[in-house]
């Protein structure tokens, strides 16, 4: 279960091993909710963490 508070440890590690290994890490563009009706997250469209992330597709 995700916090709304921010990311736990876990997902703090998988993002700092994307990052050193040069992958994506902008989480807006494969997210079915990128759109401006859907989304409330302010930190769109450069979010790397999100309690509503769901993949697109």
């Amino acid at each position: 279960m995700k916090s709304k508070t921010g990311p736990g440890w876990k997902d703090r590690f998988v993002l700092g091993v994307k990052k050193w290994l040069g992958m994506n890490v902008i989480l807006c563009d494969s997210c079915k909710w990128n759109w401006r009706g859907a989304c409330r997250n302010p930190a769109r469209p450069n979010a790397t963490w999100c309690p509503e992330y769901e993949k697109r597709g």
